[in-house]
């Protein structure tokens, strides 16, 4: 199958990354395009832009550097979130001292307590789908694990944790498809995805505001309900604070884990003999899953500016240059992971750069391993075999996601 990619016009773009965003080679592997330019430009590249950063340590040093911030460049600008106050950062798109302090209250509500609540709801759904389609492969020959699997499992590990009620889950699901790619830079969509970008994010604000009002009156045991009752030294989040909090881990959630789920489906399935040491060692799966992401992340691209002048991996970066962090290329370092093309569940120490790290390590990192595993587990109770080793992707170059999985799945046969 050909992918597509949406973009706009190619004409007079600025250089902004190191590689060509709108090939569809690149789409397919970007892994290939990774190593060549680690070998022809080293570790850190000079854009028309700024800088792209390669390596482990590298990007691991800017996540780390206080000169490099969210600022209000375009990579910014892409990620405003619309209020009733007009566009406003949502708290992972923040510099400190407004993260700090937003961080420290949402922090309360992502409790492990609450994330481990999430694990039998999540092993009941993810083994009822996976019947599901099983059932759907035998009268059809094959089924597509997105749609019937991966989207619906991550929806609704969210909506458990978030209540999402259930007239509004279908439109949140559709929403994702149009988020996806809604940490791309703005000139690498078309109108159209633009446009889409934007409707999801309202749709997404419109759902938060009534949500919130509900959990104010009557508060339940759910994630919504901590957030709003959220307090620490006698400091709550504002209603905007809370609101592009909400919104945000609707955009993030309803997206991020379905890709996530698929790419490492993807590449458990392409390596048998890994995919046969994960049935053997069910015990390992936090450790297989940290390598899954690291072989093939879900997050590929995020970005920092420079708040003033500074270095990267020894370049110089002035303030106001942007600074994007290839997160899939520093995860297959080979300075920082021996044999780093090859999967290996059994490899640990090093930890992946997946989920970011420092003070904007993503919150919900402990939720997406868990439905990661989940997923998995429910898998290989069957025998799933691939009907391409090439599925298309959604084009997308933040968030590496598959567009579909064509699949055949039955009941295991002894061996």
């Amino acid at each position: 199958m050909t992918e597509t990619v949406e973009t706009t016009a190619t004409e007079d773009l600025p250089e902004v990354l190191p590689y060509d965003p709108f090939d569809p080679a690149f789409h397919s592997d970007p892994y290939t395009t990774y190593t060549r330019l680690r070998a022809t430009g080293g570790s850190v590249i000079r854009t028309g832009a700024g800088v792209a950063a390669l390596g482990y340590h590298e990007v691991h040093a800017v996540l780390r550097n206080p000169k490099l911030g969210r600022g209000e460049g375009a990579g910014y600008q892409d990620t405003l979130i619309p209020t009733p106050e007009g566009l406003r950062p949502a708290v992972m798109f923040m510099d400190p001292p407004d993260h700090t302090r937003i961080r420290a209250l949402v922090n309360k509500a992502f409790t492990p307590r609450a994330i481990e609540r999430l694990r039998q709801p999540a092993e009941e759904l993810a083994a009822k789908l996976v019947a599901q389609a099983a059932g759907e492969s035998a009268a059809h020959g094959t089924v597509d694990l997105t749609p019937v699997l991966f989207r619906p499992l991550g929806a609704g590990v969210l909506n458990i944790l978030v209540g999402v009620p259930e007239k509004y889950l279908a439109q949140c699901i559709e929403y994702a498809n149009d988020a996806g790619r809604g940490l791309d830079p703005a000139y690498t969509l078309s109108p159209d995805a633009l446009a889409n970008r934007l409707k999801a994010r309202d749709g997404y604000v419109a759902i938060a505001e009534e949500l919130i009002a509900e959990r104010r009156a009557q508060p339940v045991d759910d994630l919504m309900s901590e957030l709003v009752l959220a307090e620490q030294d006698g400091e709550r989040l504002t209603e905007i604070e809370l609101l592009t909090t909400v919104a945000n881990i609707f955009l993030a959630g309803f997206s991020a884990p379905q890709a996530a789920m698929g790419l490492a489906a993807l590449s458990l399935l392409r390596h048998p003999d890994q995919l046969e040491w994960y049935r053997n060692h069910p015990e390992e799966g936090a450790g297989s899953v940290e390598e899954l992401m690291r072989y093939d992340a879900a997050v590929q691209l995020i970005n920092r500016t420079a708040l003033e002048d500074t270095e990267v991996g020894g370049v110089p970066v002035k303030a106001g240059e942007e600074v994007f962090m290839l997160l899939g290329a520093a995860n297959r370092d080979p300075a920082a992971y021996e044999d780093a093309d090859r999967l290996d569940l059994t490899r640990r120490g090093t930890r992946n750069l997946g989920f970011g790290h420092g003070i904007h390590y993503c919150v919900a990192a402990p939720i997406a391993k868990l439905v990661i595993e989940v997923a998995l587990n429910a898998l290989v109770q069957y025998d799933v075999e691939l009907q391409t080793q090439t599925p298309p992707t959604n084009g997308a170059l933040a968030i590496r996601s598959l567009a579909e999985l064509p699949v055949t799945i039955r009941p295991r046969t002894a061996s």
